[in-house]
């Protein structure tokens, strides 16, 4: 070996050894950043005077403790023979039973909750324009503002049921993720569909990027106590597997709608997703015939799964708003022509790309309502014999308030905080390796 070699050898070692000396004192200097209950959110790890990285934790870890008030679930697995399963979340503690029948009902935190198990009857993809219809987007696991909005709207009674007759309320995606209570939404609107049905109205739960990013696995979105409670009750990351009631149920919505020549996709149908169709049913049962691959697939690229996984997919989609990074344009007028064209509809009702006000753009054409946001106008897109209005509530979505938060040093010393961090890059690891886009 040359003396340059043995120079360069020697260089490398101890810059190798000055790197783990740092990574040494940093992992031992960093802080836990917890919920009040004590749940784990983020590790900040020091890289400097004052300056620090934080790295989320998606592992569901906590140092227990009770967090007041919640229930999470339950997730219910039906056997053939009518018998299920259920576990929930009830504060401090997983509960699990057994039973049968089409009924289930929980005691936690003071309250008796009750859950329908029947699955409601798939609602067509395309239908003629009702009288009423209510247009709710991107609740995101707020379970307070779906309760208050709904009656607000004349959607459910004082007593909380379908009092919207034969209307109908269509979910505009991303039900799910950010907020805690992601369950109460889903299990809510469940109930819904299965009470509009016998009304004569119908519930549409349009899916979102969100819907899509739960139901394979991937929970880097989810809220902290909510990954908790998963943990707590052994359900990860199989809670809404097919065999669940509310896993079964979500696979089977749509991702458009149409209503009379009104179409409702989460993010937009783009000019690519239109070429491979004009028929919504078409791209529901692409997104069915997704659900039922094996969930570890991997599959090659096919415009019919990029039309509604992709970038320019119809839960991706942003180009009615604005450009993006490069990747497409705003949409030319030209474009949108083409594709209401195609379609021979009006006008698109879009979520997921946030606006301070429910908005009509391209001349009406295009009405985008995702308002879930600090500051925004608390609004819901209505259609009255066909006729869009926008309805001004007295809700609010209670989004400015910060959640609370507190921390603890970490200490790789400890058992506990060594199957932290293992748990954390364990989660990491298997995140990063789900197949992208699909």
């Amino acid at each position: 070996m040359g003396k340059g070699t043995r120079r360069a050898l020697k260089l490398s070692l101890g810059l190798m050894g000055v790197l783990g000396a740092w990574l040494a004192w940093a992992i031992a200097s960093a802080q836990v950043e917890m919920s009040e209950s004590g749940v784990h959110r983020r590790l900040l790890v020091p890289i400097g005077a004052n300056r620090s990285v934080a790295l989320p934790i998606y592992s569901g870890t906590g140092d227990g403790g009770a967090i007041r008030g919640f229930l999470d679930g339950p997730v219910v697995r039906r056997a053939s023979d009518g018998s299920w399963r259920a576990n929930w979340f009830c504060q401090d503690r997983a509960v699990s039973r057994t039973g049968s029948g089409d009924e289930l009902s929980i005691a936690c935190a003071g309250r008796q909750v009750r859950f329908d198990l029947r699955q409601p009857r798939d609602v067509p993809a395309s239908a003629a324009m009702p009288a009423r219809v209510a247009v709710l987007s991107d609740l995101e696991g707020n379970a307070g503002f779906l309760e208050a909005a709904l009656p607000a709207l004349g959607i459910t009674n004082a007593r909380g049921e379908w009092d919207y007759g034969d209307g109908h309320l269509i979910i505009l995606g991303d039900a799910v993720d950010r907020g805690r209570d992601v369950f109460a939404v889903l299990w809510r609107l469940h109930d819904l569909s299965l009470q509009a049905q016998r009304a004569g109205g119908a519930v549409h739960v349009v899916l979102g990027n969100h819907e899509q990013y739960m139901l394979r696995g991937n929970g880097s979105r989810a809220h902290p106590e909510h990954l908790y409670a998963l943990r707590q009750m052994g359900e990860s990351v199989d809670a809404f597997d097919d065999d669940t009631v509310i896993g079964a149920w979500l696979r089977r919505q749509p991702v458009v709608a149409r209503l009379g020549t009104v179409l409702f996709a989460h993010g937009g149908i783009s000019p690519q997703a239109a070429s491979v169709s004009a028929d919504p049913e078409h791209f529901n049962a692409t997104m069915r015939a997704y659900w039922a691959s094996p969930p570890a697939s991997s599959h090659p690229p096919a415009a019919a799964l990029d039309a509604v996984l992709g970038l320019k997919g119809l839960t991706q989609f942003r180009g009615y708003l604005m450009a993006v990074d490069g990747r497409y344009p705003r949409i030319a007028r030209r474009d949108l022509d083409a594709i209401l064209d195609r379609f021979q509809a009006e006008r698109i009702v879009v979520g997921h790309t946030l606006v301070d006000r429910i908005s009509f753009l391209h001349e009406g054409r295009i009405i985008a309502v995702d308002v879930n946001q600090p500051g925004a106008r608390s609004q819901v897109l209505v259609f009255e014999d066909g006729r869009p209005r926008v309805v001004e509530l007295a809700v609010s979505r209670h989004l400015e308030a910060r959640p609370d938060a507190r921390f603890r040093d970490f200490e790789p010393s400890q058992a506990g905080d060594r199957a932290l961090f293992v748990a954390m890059l364990r989660e990491m690891r298997r995140l990063s390796a789900l197949p992208h886009p699909y």
